[in-house]
């Protein structure tokens, strides 16, 4: 009895440590980037703004997102508006409406964490760091997770990679998840 209470432990051990992920592992952005479905709409705004602020290797690119924030309205004189924010995501991804119902938690967990680290992250900010306001990033960032965890199974991509990354991000602290 205590050999298969032994093999019985040490199976569930096993099995417990292979589904935990590695939290010191992050997995690599492009391993994450097409994990969940975007709107088109919102993929060629993305695409026009990283085109007029390119990616500089080492760099944060504060102003891709800002670029994201400005052309959807979503910022007015560099302050989001929450409103705005609702009512454009709920315009760009109103064809993949089972993505809905989770924006307004988002958005206000989202809001709460910019708020909570803004200043300290304008005390970091490197002299070298692109000019553009880290705000829009903050939040997108912040959205990027929850996305991911909270994606609908029918825009999911069902990939290793992806499984893994949502696992990464529901398990390991991050600074989004309360």
């Amino acid at each position: 009895m205590f050999r298969n209470l032994s093999v019985f432990l040490v199976c569930a051990f096993a099995v417990q440590c292979l589904a935990d992920p590695d939290c010191s592992q992050r997995p690599k952005k492009e391993d994450l980037m097409n994990c969940c479905a975007k709107p088109p709409a919102y993929e060629d705004i993305v695409r026009k703004c990283s085109d007029k602020f390119p990616f500089q290797q080492g760099q944060p690119n504060f102003c891709v997102d800002e670029c994201i924030f400005n052309e959807t309205g979503v910022t007015v004189n560099g302050v989001v508006q929450k409103d705005k924010l609702s009512e454009k995501i709920g315009e760009l991804y109103k064809d993949i409406p089972d993505f809905l119902p989770g924006v307004a938690k988002a958005i206000e967990k989202c809001d709460e964490f910019v708020r909570a680290k803004l200043v300290e992250i304008m005390e970091h900010k490197s002299a070298g760091a692109d000019k553009c306001n880290p705000v829009a990033s903050m939040y997108e960032s912040c959205f990027f997770v929850d996305e991911m965890i909270s994606c609908p199974a029918s825009d999911w991509q069902n990939t290793d990679n992806c499984n893994r990354a949502k696992e990464f991000m529901k398990s390991c602290p991050m600074p989004y998840n309360h």
